[in-house]
Formats: structure tokens, sequence, C-alpha cells
């Protein structure tokens, strides 16, 4: 996504994407701020990364590896504050990891193989299953927005509906 629509297109000065992991059903967020005059764009692009790692391009091995490397080197600093401590802590409580979950997590993590990455991806990316938040300047946004053919519900600040 970053690639994409950071490097290639020149869209955002970031868009990322992440779990934010809960014991039910777990949301993927992905975004960031964009241009105004590329909004539809960037949905567009958005929408097709999905597709795309799902279906015409997956994940590659030097992907895959630059993440788990990725992963890897940011753990230390997940545990930089008294504070961010106690969250991984609690997270081991929350989803009932072993205590020893850090110890062994870079083996795990090493272990997930490309076709599990790719079995994943078929499996949980949906285009019917995506919902996209735009906050921006509605007049200037929403007619492309529409031209792609996605349901549009418009909501105030407040999450109401207008």
């Amino acid at each position: 996504l970053n690639m994409n629509l950071r490097q290639d297109k020149g869209y955002s000065y970031g868009y990322s994407s992440s779990i934010d992991w809960s014991k039910g059903p777990s949301a993927m967020l992905a975004g960031g701020g964009v241009q105004t005059d590329v909004t539809k764009e960037a949905v567009a692009e958005t929408f097709k990364e999905f597709s795309d790692v799902r279906e015409k391009r997956p994940v590659t091995q030097e992907e895959l590896d630059n993440a788990k490397d990725g992963i890897l080197r940011s753990l230390p600093s997940q545990f930089e504050t008294h504070a961010q401590t106690l969250h991984q802590l609690i997270r081991l409580l929350t989803f009932d990891l072993p205590d020893d979950y850090f110890s062994s997590f870079a083996a795990e993590l090493s272990a997930v193989s490309l076709e599990e990455a790719h079995r994943v991806a078929r499996e949980l990316l949906h285009d019917g299953r995506l919902n996209v938040v735009v906050a921006g300047d509605r007049e200037a946004v929403e007619s492309g927005l529409r031209e792609l053919g996605y349901p549009i519900v418009p909501v105030d600040y407040e999450g109401h509906r207008l």
C-alpha cells in the first residue's frame, strides 16, 4: 500500500495497514491521509491492492521475509515504557497466550510459510467485507467516490447519518 500510494503515485505521505486484534473478529485497517483531489483514486487503489494480493499478485517470498523482519525488528520497541510492557502483558492474558509467548515468537513467526500467507489472503480478504471511511470535504470527493460504484453513507462528525 505504501509503495503504491506514496512512492509510486505520490498520493500520500504515508499509507499503511494493520490489524486491531480482539478476542472475536478482528479489524484490519488500511489507510492514510491523501490529497483531496486523488481521494477516488486512493480508494480504488486500496481495493485493488486487497484484490490483487488475494488473486492476481500474491505476496512474494521477499515481501513475506521483509514483513517478518519488520515485525521482529519492531518488537523491542513495544517494551520501551512501563505502559507498553503492561500492554504486552495484558495481551498475554487477553488472548490466553503462554508465559513464554515472546520467547518463542520469533521461531513461530519464522515458521509462517508463503503458502500459508497465500491461503489466509484468499480466505480472509474479500472486497464485499471491506468498509471505507473517508473524512474530508464532501463536496470535493463525493462525486468521484460515487463513480466507483460502492454504496455511500454520509455521516456527520458524530457518526449520525445525514
